[in-house]
């Protein structure tokens, strides 16, 4: 993973965790192809434009404060080399931070120069970060790539001058000098800056937390009269409960919750449905879901006619509907990332080239038979060297909705010959686990798409990545499920899928990455190297009537959007989402795990900050630069004026 630089972006993107299970309904058809998610579009160099204030504007899910953005600050010049690309963000003039002080360029370097100071690993794309005037910011890139260009225009939080502006200035003076930023005086800075403790948060958003109201059952977000959007929107507070979907059902039963982002069973939903019609469920593709990794060190789980009669005898439909019931859709295409991006990525031509591998045990009897394998008298297979074809599946045990699609993919399999046998482990250590290769079948995350690019998945699932899945490359005992680099397409081109998945992540053009994806895709949809289940899909339940109007349909388009860069925020931050006749004490009811007092506090760069409200609610006191919209397939300003590139 720490061998090539651009595995390193998706390391602060971490997965939220899910949960639950149903009974196994009646298998249906696997479903049609779903609508295209496009890809990370750069703009040419004239500027983009935010929306007219007369428009309601939308915004982007932010990540956590806690977590320091990936991207470092200015450089010191290296040399000569090519010319870098230059990213210019523009931002609104007169935007203020809730003590009444200019949000200008300066914190946004400063920003970048703490990071710098902070050893950020992403330093590596950038070659200089400069305030051009107070509302203009210059990003030179060496290594152009979407994850860095997420980086900076959509995930990074930029912190208050007011607050933080004597390490903004130490830090600088420390890039400008070259400083070891493992030195000493480094060392000593970072330590006194993470040891900082204000009195409350300064922000630049519609609200603020009040520190008098925080308590270890709930916290206020207070209205930030000056703040970004603050006039378009007509609730004066947003009441946050702590907790997760334990906490809430009760709250949702008494109706006094209006949303919240927490991962609900069927259970829970039908349990939310019988208060009465006033709640609805939003959907929308989670980007990510499990799958079985095939070891390639044992045999015969590296033949590829093996991997492909699995696929056919297991039903994927009821291996998803087992599993976690309205909360996931089967996965269509075995590609390796989100069915949402293939229509994106690929083709129609190829597309119409792919195996959807729909259930089909007559084919998986012929892979099988066609390799010399037959079936015992107690009706299991035997492989061409006389042994049964029975393998361990290791799952994590807290992941109750893995669990429950490996105990299905085992009833499945026992059917047509196939002894499966689960086998829970310990989730603390799924990455040594795999890194290892210590397993013959592994239930694990087989797909991610933290940002809309097919990299994202690929440097996970079929190189080391952030779970040190596949490393052919590696020492022995540490290769994972050492599935060679070099494999063929479905027509026969052979590729290096190591050099492949670099190139799609080069630059700003899709167009130009768009073939390494094919190719890429291809293989896997030929080859099965991970046997993709089933996405996660949002279950978010609303209520549409009690302290909460204006919703957009839940089939509304907006929905295709995940929660990195929330449909819900950008409702509520735009103004469309109004408080009811009733609801005269304007406030907003949501939920979320927050640190508790006494650890709670108002330093961005502690890791019990307060402000960590999560992908949706950190947009309330920190809105983005911009939000991808997977519907334009580009990032839209929003907190900033324009962005370009050239």
């Amino acid at each position: 993973m720490k061998k090539h630089v651009l595995f390193v972006i998706a390391l602060a993107m971490m997965l939220t965790a899910i949960a639950a299970c149903a009974p196994a309904p009646t298998p249906t058809p696997v479903p049609p192809p779903p609508t295209p998610v496009p890809p990370t579009v750069a703009p040419t160099a004239i500027p983009t434009k935010a929306p007219a204030p007369t428009q309601p504007p939308t915004v982007a899910a932010v990540p956590p404060p806690t977590t320091a953005p990936t991207v470092a600050a200015t450089a010191v010049p290296t040399a000569a080399g090519p010319k870098p690309v230059v990213l210019t963000i523009n931002l609104k003039k007169g935007m203020k931070w809730s003590d009444g002080s200019a949000f200008t360029a300066k914190e946004v370097v400063g920003t970048w120069d703490i990071l710098w100071m902070q050893s950020s690993s992403s330093w590596s794309f950038l070659t200089d970060v400069v305030a051009k005037d107070d509302v203009t910011v210059e990003f030179s890139i060496k290594t152009p790539g979407p994850a860095i260009l997420d980086t900076i225009i959509r995930s990074t939080t930029t912190r208050p001058y007011s607050q933080y502006g004597k390490w903004m200035d130490a830090a600088a003076g420390f890039r400008k000098a070259n400083a070891d930023r493992k030195s000493a005086d480094v060392t000593k800075t970072l330590d006194e800056m993470n040891a900082f403790r204000p009195a409350n948060a300064v922000v630049y958003g519609p609200y603020n937390i009040d520190p008098k109201s925080v308590t270890e059952a709930q916290l206020t977000m207070v209205k930030n009269p000056t703040g970004f959007n603050a006039d378009k929107i007509d609730f004066d507070k947003v009441v946050v409960y702590w907790g997760d979907t334990t906490q809430d059902m009760p709250l949702y039963l008494s109706g006094d919750m209006d949303y919240s982002s927490n991962a609900y069973s069927p259970a829970n939903l039908q349990a939310i449905r019988a208060v009465g019609s006033q709640y609805a469920v939003l959907g929308g593709p989670g980007t990510n879901g499990p799958g079985m990794y095939f070891n390639n060190d044992v045999y015969p789980l590296n033949k590829v006619e093996v991997r492909q009669a699995f696929a056919y005898y297991i039903d994927r439909v009821e291996n998803c509907k087992v599993a976690f019931g309205e909360s996931c859709r089967p996965v269509r295409y075995q590609v390796g990332f989100t069915d949402a991006a293939v229509p994106t990525w690929l083709s129609a031509d190829q597309i119409a080239k792919l195996n959807t591998y729909d259930p089909d045990p007559k084919k998986g009897d012929a892979l099988l038979t066609g390799l010399g394998f037959k079936k015992g008298s107690d009706g299991v297979w035997v492989d061409d060297k006389g042994k049964p074809m029975a393998y361990e599946l290791i799952v994590p045990a807290d992941f109750t909705e893995y669990l429950a699609s490996s105990e299905n993919v085992a009833q499945q399999l026992a059917k047509y010959g196939i002894k499966i046998t689960v086998k829970p482990y310990q989730s603390s250590e799924r990455n040594n686990v795999h890194k290892a290769g210590t397993y013959q079948i592994s239930m694990d995350i087989g797909f991610r798409f933290t940002y809309f690019h097919p990299f994202v998945s690929y440097d996970y699932n079929l190189r080391p990545g952030i779970g040190f899945k596949n490393d052919p490359e590696g020492a022995q005992g540490a290769r994972g499920i050492d599935f060679p680099y070099k494999q063929k397409t479905i027509d026969g081109k052979e590729i290096d899928i190591k050099t492949w998945v670099d190139k799609m992540a080069e630059g700003f053009d899709a167009n130009v990455q768009k073939p390494y994806v094919a190719d890429v895709a291809s293989m896997f949809d030929l080859n099965l190297p991970v046997l993709e289940m089933f996405e996660r899909y949002l279950t978010d339940p609303i209520d549409t009537k009690t302290r909460v109007t204006g919703w957009l349909p839940v089939d509304d388009k907006i929905y295709k959007n995940n929660q990195n860069n929330s449909p819900v925020s950008r409702q509520f931050l735009s103004g469309t989402l109004k408080p009811s006749a009733t609801n005269k004490a304007k406030e907003f009811k949501t939920s979320y795990p927050y640190t508790q007092p006494p650890k709670a506090n108002y330093n961005l760069y502690s890791t019990d900050n307060v402000m960590a409200q999560g992908a949706v609610l950190s947009n309330f006191i920190y809105p983005p630069f911009t939000y991808y919209d997977v519907n334009d397939g580009k990032y839209i300003p929003f907190f900033a004026d324009s962005w370009s590139i050239k």
